[in-house]
């Protein structure tokens, strides 16, 4: 298997901690790849989308995004079946997750325009929609991210990608529980491995 992947990427984060968890590092060729530099066209013969992460299989069948990397590679590892409500809460947490990291990207690419072309209400509302993902999250999710599943993991991702592109964002006050589950999950060694800062 091959892995299209960026570290920066909150996406391709989240798969290289799954890869890690599942013990699947090992069975998988990373290649660090950015999307808009894909000189060889190698990314776009795999996913016509053009997007990070893209998994390639054997015989040259290819999987995206990454909800589906993430159930493909659970699969292939053969974890023990979920009970029906136990997959739903793992599933609806990575959802939130992805849609704070959704959020945040796009306000992150809105940041990288000229200041002038900048659109301060999509940015308000970017910020808007992360802050009631991190209320949701704190209230009413936060019990269920106690083990480390696919729901945890992509909110690791998620936090670690606002402390990394938006510092200014102040979201640790108002979310004191979500803030020191951050803090502990920040010292596993794969979210040390995996930092984008080191880029």
């Amino acid at each position: 298997m091959e892995l299209f992947y960026t570290l920066t990427s909150p996406y391709s984060r989240k798969i290289l901690l799954v890869l890690d968890h599942l013990k699947l590092t090992d069975q998988v060729t990373l290649t660090f790849l950015h999307p808009f530099e894909d000189q060889s066209g190698r990314l776009i013969e795999a996913n016509p989308l053009g997007k990070i992460p893209t998994l390639v299989l054997g015989r040259g069948y290819t999987v995206y995004d990454s909800p589906v990397i993430a159930d493909a590679l659970f699969q292939m590892a053969e974890t023990p079946e979920l009970s029906f409500e136990e997959h739903l809460k793992q599933q609806k947490m990575q959802a939130l997750a992805d849609g704070i990291m959704d959020a945040a990207v796009l306000a992150q690419q809105e940041k990288c325009r000229d200041a002038a072309q900048q659109s301060p209400m999509w940015l308000e509302r970017w910020e808007a929609a992360i802050l009631r993902g991190l209320q949701e999250f704190e209230h009413n999710m936060i019990h269920d991210a106690g083990d480390w599943h696919i729901g945890s993991m992509s909110m690791a991702c998620a936090l670690d990608y606002i402390r990394f592109r938006h510092p200014d964002l102040n979201w640790m006050t108002d979310h004191p529980l979500t803030y020191k589950w951050y803090q502990t999950v920040q010292k596993m060694d794969i979210m040390i491995k995996t930092d984008p800062r080191q880029t």
